[in-house]
C-alpha cells in the first residue's frame, strides 16, 4: 500500500515537472534511469559520427534514435575525479579528489585512504541517494575507483546492490588488480565472477533489471572497458594475472599492468574492446525493448575522460584516438576531457537530434532530480550542486544558461566560457587562450589578440579556486 501511494505521488510530481507537448505526451511513471560510463573512451574512438575505426552499430543506432552531444565533457581528465563529480553533481575539488585514487589498499598504511568517504570531509548525497529516496531501486556494477576502504563501498552511497572492482583497473578475466590481489566484490565481500568483465557487468545489469522492473530503477554501469590492461574478449587463453604477482610495471613484458600484448598490437586490441562494449550496449537495449521497458527508460552513455594517444611516449607509441582534438587522457586540452555522449529515451527525445551545448558529467544529477520532481539543494547549503539540469536540452524545450566551467589537475587548470578557453600549464608556466568555435584543435593561441578576455577568465579562475580550496 505504501509503495502504491509513493508511485501515485511520483506520478503527480512527474506530470508537474515534465510539461507535455504535442509530440511528447506523458503516459507513464517517472522513467527508469541507466547511466553507462565507458572508461578511457576517446572522442575519436567510436564509429559513426565520431569517425573512429571501430565498428559500433549499436551505439550509432542509439544516437540515431536519441540525441548525440558534440560538446560534452568529463569533469576530470582521469578516472576518480570524474566519477566523483558525476555521482555528486559537484566539482570533485569540493571532496578533495583531483587525481586518481591509489589502488593498493591492501598494502600496509594505505587502508586509511577512504576515497569518496573522505578523511573528515563532508560526503554529499549521490545520485543513488536521491533516487532511492524517490522510490527507485538502485544498483552499481563495474569499476568504482572511489576508494577501496570499506567505508567507501558503493553500498554506503545509496546503492542497493554492487558487483565489481573497487580499484582503478583489473584483469578482464582473472579479476586481479595490478598488485595481484583479488578485486571483484559482491556488496561487501570478495566474490569472483567468471567471464570477460565487459560481458559480466552487462549481465549483472540485466539481472538487476529483471528483478526490479516492477518499480522505477536506477542502474549505473561503469565499465572497465576500454581501460588497460588491453585485453580483447578472445584473450582468455593468453597470460592471465596470477594472485600475488605485482603487475605495476608499464614496460612491455609478462608482468606489465597494460596487458599481454606487444605495443604494435594495441590499436587492434583496443578496437576489439570497443566493439565488445558496443555489443553489450546492444544487448542491454535489446533486453529493454523485449521487456517493453524502452519507452520509459532514459539511458545516458558517456566516458570518464579522453583516450590515451600513446602511453609513456615511445614505449607504447599508439593506443586510441581523440579525433581532431589536441591532447589525451590526463591533460586539459580538449582531448583529455571532451568525450562521446549520447542520450536515448524513445518518445521523449527527438530521434536523430544533435546538441552543441557545453555540458559536463556533473549535470546528470540535477537532471535526474528534475525528472523525479525533487527540489534542488539550497545553493548556499552544504549539499549545493555545481551542475545544472540538462533536461531542457534533452527534450528540445530550451538551452543551458550561460555559465563558466572549470577543470583542474595538480599540473594545470582550464576555464571555459562560451567559445573561449583559457588553459594554464602550471608545470611549464605557460598560458594560452583558444577560441574553440574557430579552432577546435587548439592550435592558435589568441591571448595577445584578446587580453581583456584573458583577464576576465583569470579573474573567474581565481575566484573559483578560492571557493574550491577554502
Amino acid at each position: 500500500m505504501m509503495m502504491h501511494s509513493l508511485m501515485i505521488s511520483l506520478f503527480i510530481l512527474w506530470n508537474q515537472v515534465f510539461i507535455p507537448t504535442e509530440t511528447n505526451t506523458i503516459d507513464s511513471l517517472p522513467p527508469n534511469i541507466i547511466v553507462i560510463l565507458a572508461d578511457d573512451l576517446g572522442y575519436g574512438d567510436l564509429g559513426g559520427f565520431y569517425g573512429g575505426k571501430a565498428h559500433t552499430p549499436h551505439l550509432n543506432r542509439l544516437a540515431d534514435e536519441g540525441i548525440l552531444f558534440t560538446d560534452f565533457h568529463s569533469n576530470g581528465a582521469m578516472c576518480s575525479p570524474t566519477r566523483t563529480a558525476l555521482l555528486t553533481g559537484r566539482y570533485q575539488q569540493r571532496l578533495g579528489i583531483e587525481d586518481p585514487l591509489p589502488g593498493d589498499w591492501q598494502q600496509k598504511g594505505v587502508g586509511a585512504i577512504k576515497g569518496i568517504a573522505g578523511e573528515g570531509l563532508y560526503a554529499p548525497p549521490t545520485i543513488a541517494d536521491y533516487l532511492k529516496k524517490a522510490g527507485y531501486a538502485t544498483a552499481f556494477f563495474g569499476k568504482w575507483h572511489l576508494g577501496n576502504h570499506p567505508d567507501a563501498n558503493p553500498r554506503n552511497f545509496g546503492f542497493d546492490a554492487f558487483r565489481g572492482l573497487t580499484s582503478g583497473d583489473g584483469d578482464y578475466f582473472s579479476k586481479l588488480d595490478r598488485h595481484g590481489f583479488p578485486d571483484w566484490w559482491h556488496n561487501e565481500k570478495l566474490s569472483f565472477q567468471e567471464g570477460y568483465t565487459t560481458d559480466v557487468i552487462t549481465d549483472n545489469g540485466i539481472q538487476f533489471i529483471a528483478a526490479n522492473k516492477e518499480q522505477p530503477f536506477f542502474l549505473y554501469l561503469a565499465h572497465l572497458g576500454v581501460h588497460f590492461p588491453w585485453q580483447s574478449p578472445g584473450d582468455g587463453h593468453l597470460e592471465i594475472r596470477k594472485e600475488g604477482t605485482d603487475y605495476t610495471s608499464s614496460l612491455p613484458g609478462p608482468a606489465s599492468k597494460l596487458g599481454p600484448h606487444a605495443p604494435e598490437e594495441i590499436p587492434g586490441t583496443l578496437i576489439e574492446m570497443i566493439e565488445s562494449l558496443d555489443r553489450n550496449v546492444g544487448k542491454l537495449i535489446a533486453y529493454l525493448k523485449a521487456e517493453g521497458l524502452d519507452k520509459n527508460t532514459l539511458l545516458f552513455f558517456t566516458s570518464d575522460n579522453g583516450q590515451y594517444l600513446n602511453y609513456q611516449g615511445d614505449t607504447w607509441p599508439h593506443v586510441g584516438s581523440n579525433g581532431m582534438l589536441r591532447g589525451e587522457k590526463s591533460d586539459l586540452f580538449e582531448g583529455g576531457h571532451r568525450v562521446p555522449a549520447i542520450a536515448w529515451w524513445p518518445g521523449k527525445i527527438d530521434a536523430g537530434s544533435r546538441s552543441s551545448e557545453t555540458l559536463a558529467s556533473f549535470d546528470l544529477l540535477p537532471t535526474f532530480l528534475e525528472l523525479t520532481g525533487q527540489a534542488l539543494p539550497d545553493p548556499k547549503g552544504e549539499d549545493r550542486l555545481d551542475g545544472q539540469s540538462l533536461l531542457p536540452v534533452l527534450t528540445g524545450r530550451g538551452k543551458m544558461p550561460d555559465r563558466t566551467l572549470f577543470w583542474r589537475t595538480p599540473e594545470a587548470i582550464a576555464v571555459r566560457k562560451g567559445p573561449w578557453k583559457l588553459l594554464e600549464d602550471r608545470e611549464k608556466d605557460s598560458l594560452a587562450l583558444y577560441n574553440l568555435e574557430q579552432d577546435l584543435s587548439e592550435s592558435q593561441d589568441r591571448k595577445a589578440d584578446f587580453p581583456e578576455i584573458v583577464q576576465e577568465l583569470k579573474r573567474l579562475r581565481d575566484r573559483w579556486e578560492q571557493e574550491m580550496d577554502k
